[in-house]
Formats: C-alpha cells, sequence, structure tokens
C-alpha cells in the first residue's frame, strides 16, 4: 500500500546515473559510428568503381565504334575520311594518331597521354584504344571525358550526408535505450531514498512515544503501558522485517511442523493494543486446525503482516475478520481497500499505493518472498472505500 517508486521519466538523473548514461551513449554511439563508417567507405568504394567501369565501358564502346568507322572506311576504299568531322559526332574529345604519335585529327593535344591505356585524374578520364590496326594511317585514338570529377564530388557528398543522418539517428536511439536500460537503476535508487525517508519518519513515530511514556507524570502515567506496549511492538515488527528481508537469506532455514492456528492466535493477541487504540474490533473463527511444513519466523511474518495492514488501513471503529478452514486462513478488514490498478503492484517491494499509515512497504513484499518460498497461493480481493481480504491456501 505505498505510493509508486517511479512515475516515468520524472526522477531527476544523479551524477552517477548521468556519468553512467553518457558512457553508455559514447560506447553505443562510438562502435555504431566506425561501424558506419567502415559500411559508408565500402560503399563508397563501390559506387565510385561502379561509376568508373561504367565511363570506361561507354568510352571504350564508343572508341570502338570509331575504330568500326575508319576500317569500314579503308575497305571500301573511302580514303578521304574526315577524322576532324568523325571526332565531332561523339560526346568526348577525340584526337587520332599515327604510329609515330602524330597527329591526324581531332584534338591533337591529347598525344601527350599516348603511352597510357586507361587514366584518372580529379577531373578527367582518358582511354588509348589501337583497335584500328593501322587503317587510314590511325594507329590510336585517344579519348577523354571531363566532369568525372564532380560526378566523384557529389558521390561523396552524398555519402558523407548518408553517414551523417545514419549517426543522428543511432545517436537518438542510443539515447532513449540508455535512458531505458538505466531507468531499473534510477528506481532503485529512488526506492532507496524513499525507504531511507520512510524508515526515519516509522522509527521516530515509535521512539517519541516512548519517550514520552517515560517522562510522563501524574494522570497521563496511567497510559504508559498502553503506549509502550504499541510502540515497542512496532519498533519490533520494524526490526524484523528488516532482518528477514536482508538477512534471512544468509540463514539456514529449517522448515518444520507449525501449528498455524495457534501462530495466528498468539499474533491477534499481540496486536490487540494497536487495534485497540484505533477502537478496531477482531472477529475470530476457527472451524479446523491448520499444522503446515514452514519455518517458524516465516510464518511470523506471514501472519503479523496481514493482521497489522488490517489494523493499520482500517478506518477508526472498523473490524479485522479473521477465520482458519480447510487449510485456508482468511483475514478481512474494513479498511479503505485497494485501488484496483494497484492490487497488481502492492506486493512489489517497496511499493505504497497510499500514505494514509505509514510504513516501508516491504510487508507484503515478504508475505509474497515466504508465498512463493511454501508454495503458498495468495489471493487477494479488495473494494476501494470498503475494504480487502487476503486468502491463504497452504498446500
Amino acid at each position: 500500500m505505498l505510493l509508486p517508486i517511479s512515475k516515468g521519466w520524472d526522477i531527476d538523473f544523479s551524477r552517477e546515473e548521468k556519468r553512467v548514461l553518457y558512457r553508455f551513449i559514447g560506447l553505443y554511439t562510438g562502435s555504431l559510428f566506425v561501424l558506419f563508417a567502415v559500411i559508408a567507405w565500402l560503399y563508397y568504394s563501390l559506387a565510385y568503381s561502379y561509376m568508373l567501369d561504367e565511363r570506361r565501358h561507354a568510352m571504350q564502346l564508343t572508341a570502338h565504334r570509331l575504330s568500326s568507322k575508319i576500317i569500314a572506311a579503308h575497305m571500301g576504299k573511302h580514303h578521304d575520311l574526315d577524322l576532324n568531322r568523325l571526332a565531332e559526332t561523339v560526346p568526348y574529345r577525340v584526337g587520332f594518331f599515327d604510329k609515330e604519335g602524330a597527329c591526324l585529327g581531332g584534338v591533337c593535344t591529347l598525344q601527350k597521354f599516348l603511352g597510357n591505356k586507361f587514366m584518372v585524374d580529379e577531373e578527367k578520364i582518358r582511354i588509348t584504344d589501337k583497335s584500328t590496326f593501322g587503317h587510314l594511317g590511325v594507329d590510336a585514338i585517344v579519348l577523354e571525358e571531363s566532369g568525372f570529377g564532380g560526378k566523384v564530388s557529389r558521390l561523396r557528398r552524398e555519402t558523407l550526408l548518408l553517414l551523417a543522418a545514419a549517426y543522428l539517428v543511432i545517436a537518438l536511439v542510443g539515447y532513449f535505450l540508455a535512458r531505458l536500460f538505466i531507468r531499473p537503476i534510477q528506481m532503485r535508487r529512488q526506492a532507496l531514498d524513499d525507504f531511507i525517508k520512510e524508515s526515519t519518519h516509522e522509527l521516530n513515530t515509535p521512539i517519541s512515544a516512548l519517550l514520552m511514556s517515560v517522562d510522563a507524570r501524574g494522570d497521563s502515567a496511567d497510559k504508559n503501558d498502553l503506549r509502550i506496549k504499541i510502540s515497542a511492538r512496532r519498533i519490533s515488527d520494524i526490526y524484523k522485517d528488516l532482518t528477514y528481508l536482508f538477512l534471512r537469506d544468509k540463514e539456514r532455514i529449517q522448515p518444520e511442523s507449525v501449528d498455524m492456528t495457534q501462530i495466528v492466535r498468539e499474533q491477534v493477541e499481540a496486536l490487540k493494543p494497536l487495534a485497540q487504540k484505533k477502537d478496531v474490533v477482531f472477529h475470530e473463527e476457527y472451524h479446523s486446525p491448520l499444522v503446515c511444513e514452514i519455518d517458524r519466523e516465516s510464518a511470523l511474518r506471514l501472519v503479523t503482516n496481514l493482521l497489522s495492514n488490517a489494523i493499520k488501513y482500517n478506518r477508526r471503529g472498523g473490524a479485522v475478520y479473521v477465520e482458519i478452514k480447510e487449510r485456508e486462513l482468511s483475514i478481512r478488514d474494513t479498511g479503505i481497500g485497494i485501488a484496483e490498478k494497484d492490487q497488481k503492484e502492492i506486493f512489489k517491494r517497496f511499493f505504497r499505493a497510499t500514505s494514509h499509515s505509514g510504513g516501508f512497504g516491504l510487508g507484503l513484499s515478504i508475505v509474497s518472498d515466504i508465498a512463493q518460498r511454501y508454495r503458498i497461493d495468495v489471493d487477494l480481493e479488495s473494494v476501494k472505500g470498503e475494504g480487502t481480504t487476503f486468502r491463504l491456501r497452504f498446500p
């Protein structure tokens, strides 16, 4: 019956949590950036190679067409073929050269590139083709295409833009994933903070009552015994809950045959002073004996927490109905009830559905742990404003 320990992203991150968050984001985005950078480089390399091969094949095809026309003219006795006009029919700069390198037509400045079969620089692609086989005296054709550097620059910009966009996406995803992964730590820290605050307050109340009882004089002294009993009982229950929760796993638990009916009777008697303080009365019905295999301390914590909750969250002048029959223990109160949305959460450690009556949010968590350990079925029925019933079915 405790308030939720977290309300989504409303809790501020601590300095250490921020360091963990930033470390995770840095590792995540850094590793993915390296991966995406490698992928971008491979993409750029493949796209560059594809674009270069495409242009080279297109220029080679053009050179073969020119060679075919030269060979056809030579075979057809058309030795007056105008090579300058032929060069103007293709979208490249073209030069025709004989065996000695003399220019026969076209762009004669390409003569200096005769020694390179294929050449690429920052802006241009050049190829030298010798498929004319000396027809019409033409031994080599040199083709040059301009503007390749611009295409490479565009490819480079597109690749960088894609890399930047991908990195931005993974950075955002990494940020939200980091927040999601660190949220349990955040909730745990908040729960611990709440626990410390609540424990300070919860322990202060019975201690203050004890001190007032010890210092009381005159007529007030008559109420000392009840105050001392209630306060001492509350401190004892808090201590036992904390001990059970944090130290129980370190002890060797030895189950034994425990008379649960006797345990319930004893705890009802022990809690009657607390019930009288709120004018809450007990109604008990024991129809059959109930003996089960469980360690005694677990049995005490199981019963005590359910009974004390039935008192704490009851209305003034209310009642608690305790009944044992056919291996079932039922504890019903006429208190404030539990909202339907909180009924699945109340067994979680530190969870409180209300701040009505203090507490740490440990009692029902301990009940749930004990029930799971000893295969005890726990059923809950509750109506807001009318009351709550817990039924324990023992194996």
